[in-house]
């Protein structure tokens, strides 16, 4: 089977959730590349790189509660992004309100995952998270084959 490596921005505040989402995400595919941002004005700087290069995201994992810029205005921000609108992003959270789930999918959200509180748990949900982006969804890209390679 094949498992294809994804690059993967991370903005995620707490120290200690960043470790264990890149953990689970390179334990899964040691071939993912994972870039750690601290907040949303980090998300923004480091999307609007002009020489992004390999650093150019597939997917956008995104802490709803965090400082400065939280996951939700960066979320409208990366959607009014020429170049990212249409990359994934999944919103994580400790937060299952229903107001804060609604709100992320009418800004664009493509996932919202609560953040279970149990580290084995915690732990399993990226790693599933993971398995869906890698082996089960498509993700737009210069990979993907254009109408004219269609059957």
């Amino acid at each position: 089977m094949y498992v294809k490596s994804l690059n993967i921005l991370l903005a995620e505040d707490n120290p200690d959730h960043a470790e264990l989402i890149v953990d689970a995400l390179k334990q899964f595919n040691i071939g993912n590349h994972v870039f750690h941002v601290k907040n949303g004005e980090e998300v923004l700087g480091f999307l609007d790189q002009k020489n992004g290069g390999d650093r150019v995201p597939d997917l956008i994992l995104l802490d709803l509660k965090m400082p400065r810029l939280d996951g939700a205005e960066t979320l409208a921000h990366i959607k009014a992004m020429a170049p990212h609108k249409r990359t994934p992003v999944i919103m994580l959270s400790t937060s299952g309100m229903n107001d804060d789930v609604e709100k992320c999918y009418a800004l664009g959200a493509n996932s919202y995952v609560t953040k279970p509180l149990k580290f084995n748990e915690f732990t399993q949900k990226i790693r599933e998270l993971n398995l869906y982006w890698v082996l089960t969804s498509e993700i737009p890209g210069p990979n993907m084959p254009t109408s004219e390679h269609r059957y």
